[in-house]
């Protein structure tokens, strides 16, 4: 190990040289790492230091503790861009992924004061409701809904399907083309319900997403909730100067 210096711990640089690793492919998913006593021993640091770096490790979700077997690596981070208006399918496929998709409620709601503002219709207005389980190569990776004003795509459910994009509907049956989103982010704790469906321990830390994707017209066609796997998903954009 490097000395540690004023500004860089020990087990800052322990961590960053695990981080280095899982980046550059020396450690895949499901790679087994030595335990705290090992470390100890091949960095040359003290116990605590080793324990110290591989909880903020698990914290960060690089790694899982398994009862009786030890600390592994845990899965890929996938990247989700936060700029571009484009459907979860096509841009999971576009990194190379197998999106896939399983709607768990499908149907038609009352739009209640909050949503209709967000959409700018009238409270009580009929709106096509869907909640559904967002995989990436069979892996949970977040919970969606969608609503949308039912008046804007009438008998929309005879197309949606398991695996079938929602904005690929819109356009293709209803002329309807997202261009412009706004979204705002927040960290929270996944209840039970939540946990279960996103194969998580109970409260563990998710991004929570809310969103609203506007049509050319400026027009509000969809406000949507993600609650997106804090040890799996990493949110990037690419801002530039005007």
């Amino acid at each position: 190990m490097k000395s540690e210096g004023a500004d860089i711990p020990y087990y800052q640089q322990l961590k960053k040289i695990f981080i280095n690793h899982i980046k550059n492919g020396k450690l895949s998913y499901g790679d087994k790492i030595p335990s705290e006593r090992e470390l100890a021993d091949i960095y040359q640091v003290s116990r605590m230091t080793a324990r110290h770096a591989v909880m903020m490790l698990e914290r960060e979700g690089f790694v899982e503790r398994r009862v009786g077997a030890g600390t592994f690596i845990t899965n890929e981070r996938i990247r989700w861009n936060t700029v571009t208006v484009n459907s979860f399918t096509k841009g999971m496929q576009d990194k190379g992924r197998a999106p896939s998709t399983r709607t768990l409620i499908m149907e038609e709601r009352e739009a209640d004061a909050q949503t209709a503002e967000q959409l700018k219709v009238s409270e009580g207005e009929r709106l096509f409701y869907l909640k559904r389980l967002r995989k990436v190569d069979n892996i949970p990776l977040a919970i969606e809904v969608s609503q949308i004003p039912y008046r804007y795509c009438p008998q929309i459910e005879h197309y949606m399907e398991d695996n079938v994009s929602l904005y690929h509907v819109l356009h293709q049956y209803f002329d309807i083309q997202l261009i412009r989103q706004k979204q705002y982010m927040k960290i929270s704790l996944a209840s039970q319900s939540e946990s279960t469906l996103l194969g998580v321990p109970d409260l563990s830390p998710c991004i929570s997403i809310e969103g609203q994707a506007f049509a050319e017209s400026g027009q509000p066609i969809e406000v949507s909730q993600t609650l997106a796997r804090g040890d799996l998903v990493e949110f990037y954009s690419e801002p530039s100067n005007p």
